[in-house]
């Protein structure tokens, strides 16, 4: 397991058609800030527990609860689950029939 947030930082880099990553589209689509956004990418892309996100961003619990719960009222969702769901609705409309 990585012990440092910037050990798992990956860049955003352009695909090849110049459409940008999917995840950030999300994140733009529902106004995340950057510290929302980088909570996604662990949360939904890595599948990390709040406990993890909290020690590799440098947060407390309570911060990390924050930026839940700013999550799933921007994207008027009621539980982590639903936030889940959505995000991989999102994707699957994006991806090329």
């Amino acid at each position: 397991m990585q012990k440092s947030r910037k050990e798992w930082l990956m860049p955003e880099f352009e695909s090849k058609d110049g459409r940008e990553l999917l995840y950030a589209s999300f994140a733009e689509r529902y106004g995340f800030n950057e510290g929302e956004r980088e909570v996604l990418r662990l949360f939904m892309l890595f599948g990390f527990e709040d406990n993890e996100i909290a020690r590799i961003m440098h947060i407390s619990s309570g911060e990390l609860n924050n930026y839940l719960n700013c999550m799933l009222g921007k994207t008027r969702s009621h539980t982590l689950r639903e936030l889940q769901a959505l995000f991989i609705r999102y994707i699957l409309q994006k991806l090329p029939a």
